[in-house]
């Protein structure tokens, strides 16, 4: 599903698990799998997985794209091509978002390029743009208040 995520363009480019696993900026969202703080979850259609999403947290000196800080896991989702736009990267965040919600995650952060469709889906979700580098968003999704230091 890590090239799914990756090659997301319809028209675009493709590649394989190999060449993805490749590009150490892009293989750390997966590598040792799963870990401390990792939480996924994967769609599947028969025993065919079609979709995954999934959050990791990064410390500071090897960050992810979507990085915002070492304590807020980031985003990664990936639908295959021949199952995308039929709701299915839905019901994936949703599935996802209910999990962090029980692991009582504070907040999730992601990156997406500004002309990618799931942009729409995360907007929907309540994620919020944070910064801008290199046309992709960097976006937020508080899912509780963060304690203040009194208490």
């Amino acid at each position: 599903m890590l090239v799914a995520a990756a090659y997301w363009r319809p028209d675009g480019p493709s590649g394989s698990v190999a060449e993805v696993l490749a590009h150490p900026q892009l293989a750390h969202y997966v590598a040792g799998w799963p870990r401390s703080g990792d939480l996924g979850v994967i769609a599947s259609e028969g025993a065919q997985p079609v979709g995954a999403a999934w959050v990791r947290l990064f410390p500071e000196s090897d960050p992810g794209y979507g990085f915002v800080s070492a304590n807020i896991p980031e985003l990664s989702m990936g639908v295959i091509r021949e199952r995308r736009g039929r709701g299915i990267g839905s019901h994936l965040l949703d599935a996802l978002l209910a999990a962090a919600h029980e692991q009582k995650l504070a907040a999730i952060s992601l990156s997406v390029e500004s002309d990618n469709y799931a942009r729409r889906l995360y907007d929907r979700a309540g994620f919020r743009p944070v910064d801008v580098a290199s046309g992709s968003l960097t976006m937020l999704l508080r899912l509780r208040e963060p304690r203040s230091t009194e208490e």
